[in-house]
């Protein structure tokens, strides 16, 4: 065993980096889509978008406190922010094609 394996196995001293930047970003834009597109009770893909968004934060916060969850931990954070920024890009996105037609 190398001197490396057994630091993947420590405790990391910045494991809630990740998880606190992508919330900052991501639930209040969550927040603000859930209170636009999920109060009618429509089960769509926007919804279920949504939802894996605040699942995945949840997940980043959730994973083990350890060197060897953090490029998971990220991937989590990272992908949840994205989840919470498509539905806004695609809004702009037909935003700005109604006001070119």
């Amino acid at each position: 065993m190398s001197e490396n394996d057994v630091r993947l196995f420590a405790a990391d001293p910045a494991w809630w980096k990740a998880p606190f930047a992508a919330t900052l970003l991501g639930l209040p834009l969550l927040a603000w889509e859930y209170g636009v597109y999920g109060a009618d009770g429509y089960a769509g893909a926007l919804e279920a978008l949504l939802y894996g968004g605040l699942v995945l934060l949840v997940v980043a916060w959730a994973l083990p406190h350890r060197r060897s969850a953090r490029m998971l931990r990220t991937t989590a954070a990272c992908a949840g922010v994205v989840c919470a920024v498509l539905p806004l890009l695609l809004l702009m996105l037909m935003a700005m094609a109604m006001a070119a037609g």
